[in-house]
């Protein structure tokens, strides 16, 4: 009876298989069009951009035209936030980016912008802000919409093709059928948004004992929920070592317990001697998603080296990580540091991304100070005897140096080598704080007066009114887009802006001697105590971390 049907079948199979091979072939010839004729993303400078120039999406940079476009049109604008070293980003990028469905849909009609998020730090953290009010994971990549004339209605951070799809679909018939229920969607959004950022100070009277036990009880707890799914976020990892420099033992081993699992852990490369990224974590098999940072493993640097003073094995780890920092990281000319390299190659070869550049080789401020503050950690913890401790001794400097060439006329700093945002301050915050580990690294006045300078523009043009600093000095805008002033006390991949600046302020007091400074730093701590809330002692690490290192100083 089977043989009956045996020619059906294989003229069945034969005819699926046609269709499966012309499927592929119509794929293979689209991408190949779109490789002879990219997107504008094509000439543009940044990594993340440049990846997404072969995408069927027709992305556009962020830029007035961009709006004026949308407004002419009528278009809602879809903006998508993500980084070189984020997986996820790619993976949405081929899965959906570059999806034929997705592609038509957005092309007809959205206006489509691209955005770098390690290059344009406020745009991303505003959409990040966003996305977070509305309850979206802490993630790249963020895909956000904007009505016509620049007014956010939604943020999301879609992980598959049928989620973004589902969005897409959403929002188009919405603006087509009840553009009143769009409006609607932006005022309660912008509402929501003033409410929980707009807001003024409350100064507080630090209470240490209590935020510290809350602290390191969370943290703990913490650490226990996450022993079968390893997350290891480095904003804890440093508050708990302060804690743990100040004789805390339970802290101690909490501390040294994760920083060996964190190097047992699947993110840590044992060829490159280098840590994936981990904020993107990990695939369904376990594996890291990200590629590496800089920013991340200048940080892990300073943590190994600081805890070798408290477990002298893991010195061999920092010895490692110093390794990797410098032989996949470090340009000598000029001197410093690039900030990323790739995500892992997928299995498919078919399925990778044409023409990715190899690394994001730009010079980024926030990481290139991390990276002096960590080689001067490094160099303090092993001494000059030690060949590589020397090389780090000798190369953060050099390194400043480079950073002190990225001042703008204002007085202020590129964020990057690219030369196209500045005034950020974070990034003063932490390039002030790298100047003065040089200082106490070898005696070094003028890195001394650069720190001095950069905290002084930070008194004279961040200054919330009401107490506390704001993270951009006025407001920034993008035709309808804007970006505004925000006061930063809970921490986001860094520790809180003001929590970086008040560690500035007291470093600088203590390395000057200059009391004054270390009277604004304990004023920034009531602040940052007025903004701290019991109920989730995790998201004020970086508050923690200032106050541990502030009343641990003479």
């Amino acid at each position: 009876m089977s043989e009956r049907y045996a020619p059906r079948f294989v003229v069945l199979s034969g005819v699926s298989m046609v269709i499966v091979l012309m499927a592929w072939l119509g794929i293979a010839l689209r991408g190949l069009e779109r490789e002879q004729h990219p997107n504008a993303l094509k000439d543009s400078s940044e990594a993340y951009l440049r990846s997404g120039q072969y995408q069927l999406v027709n992305w556009q940079p962020c830029s007035t035209e961009a709006f004026e476009q949308a407004r002419a049109r009528n278009r809602l604008i879809m903006i998508e936030v993500g980084a070189y070293w984020s997986g996820r980003c790619q993976r949405l990028g081929r899965e959906a980016f570059s999806d034929s469905g997705v592609a038509d849909l957005v092309n007809r009609e959205f206006v489509a912008i691209k955005l770098d998020a390690d290059a344009a730090p406020k745009r991303a953290r505003y959409l990040r802000q966003l996305a977070q009010l509305l309850g979206a994971p802490d993630r790249y990549p963020i895909v956000a919409w904007f009505t016509p004339d620049g007014k956010p209605i939604r943020a999301v951070a879609p992980d598959t093709r049928a989620e973004l799809m589902r969005h897409l679909e959403e929002l188009s018939q919405l603006h087509r059928n009840r553009p009143e229920q769009i409006l609607q969607m932006a005022d309660q959004l912008e509402r929501v948004w003033n409410e929980r950022w707009a807001r003024a100070a409350r100064p507080a009277t630090p209470d240490a004992e209590t935020v510290t036990a809350d602290f390191v009880r969370a943290a703990a707890q913490n650490t226990l929920l996450a022993q079968n799914a390893p997350v290891f976020n480095l904003n804890h990892l440093e508050a708990l070592l302060v804690l743990a420099e100040r004789g805390e033992p339970q802290v101690r081993e909490t501390l040294v317990a994760q920083l060996y699992a964190l190097r047992q852990s699947p993110y840590w490369d044992e060829a490159q001697k280098t840590a994936h990224a981990l904020a993107d974590g990990l695939d369904a098999e376990g594996k890291p998603t990200g590629g590496k940072r800089l920013i991340e493993q200048a940080r892990l640097l300073s943590l190994y080296s600081r805890a070798s003073r408290l477990e002298p094995e893991l010195g061999a780890i920092a010895h490692e990580l110093a390794d990797g920092l410098r032989v996949h990281f470090y340009r000598e000319r000029p001197a410093g540091f690039i900030g990323a390299l790739p995500p892992p190659k997928l299995k498919i070869a078919i399925a990778q991304s044409p023409r990715t550049p190899k690394a994001d080789t730009t010079f980024y401020a926030d990481a290139n100070a991390h990276a002096i503050i960590a080689l001067a950690d490094y160099a303090e913890a092993f001494g000059q005897l030690d060949p590589q401790a020397q090389w780090a001794r000798e190369t953060a400097p050099r390194v400043l140096e480079t950073l002190r060439a990225l001042r703008t006329l204002h007085g202020d700093l590129f964020h990057s080598s690219l030369r196209q945002n500045s005034d950020w301050m974070p990034n003063l915050a932490l390039t002030a704080h790298a100047a003065i580990r040089v200082h106490q690294l070898q005696p070094n006045p003028h890195a001394l007066q650069f720190a001095r300078q950069l905290l002084l523009l930070i008194w004279r043009d961040y200054a919330d009114p009401t107490g506390g600093f704001y993270d951009i000095a006025q407001s920034k805008a993008w035709d309808s887009f804007k970006v505004t002033p925000v006061r930063v006390s809970v921490d986001d991949t860094l520790p809180a802006d003001n929590a970086l600046l008040a560690i500035a302020m007291g470093e600088y007091a203590r390395a000057s001697e200059e009391s004054l400074w270390r009277a604004r730093a304990e004023q920034l701590l009531q602040i940052l105590a007025g903004d701290y809330n019991p109920s989730e002692p995790l998201t004020y690490a970086g508050y923690i971390h200032a106050l541990a290192r502030l009343t641990g100083q003479p």
